[in-house]
């Protein structure tokens, strides 16, 4: 490949982590004798929160948004991008995440469940970006759909 090619490699979070960090070695030994760059970026649930509500964090906790980055990148026609499984974000499992990161101290607000005033109500609509299956949205254009194309099922029929 050519020089300056690398490759994204996403980080996700709970059960899926697990393959995300058992696949990375291997990922890793292929790239680094090609001469193609890793990089990681991290789409996880607390990865998202983190990088939606940088205002009242310390600069050392403030993350890009690799989200929002990776979805632009999707529009490259020679993006590399490996993204594993994501979890869909339940309110019980983002309700959790904002509990853990505030005891890490991260300075990032409550989930308001239902807002009562305009920041309430901004607080709600950010964490609502980060809900549900949030991340294959993005990279797939809006479209969730996941059956193969017509021209991929006829190449695939021969």
């Amino acid at each position: 490949m050519a020089e300056g090619s690398y490759i994204i490699y996403t980080k996700t979070d709970e059960a899926p982590a697990l393959g995300t960090y058992s696949l990375l070695p291997i990922v890793q030994a292929f790239t680094k004798h090609a001469g193609i760059e890793l990089k990681e970026w991290d789409i996880s649930l607390s990865g998202r929160i983190i990088a939606n509500f940088p205002e009242k964090l310390t600069n050392n906790q403030k993350i890009p948004d690799y989200l929002t980055m990776a979805g632009e990148l999707c529009l490259d026609p020679v993006a590399n991008i490996i993204k594993l499984p994501n979890i869909s974000a339940s309110i019980p499992q983002l309700k959790s995440a904002i509990k853990e990161l505030q005891d890490k101290g991260y300075d990032i607000p409550d989930y308001p469940d239902e807002p009562q005033n305009n920041e309430e109500r901004d607080v709600f609509n950010t964490y609502s970006k980060v809900l549900g299956s949030a991340v294959n949205p993005v990279l797939r254009e809006g479209n969730s759909d996941r059956r193969s194309s017509t021209a991929v099922k006829e190449h695939g029929k021969r």
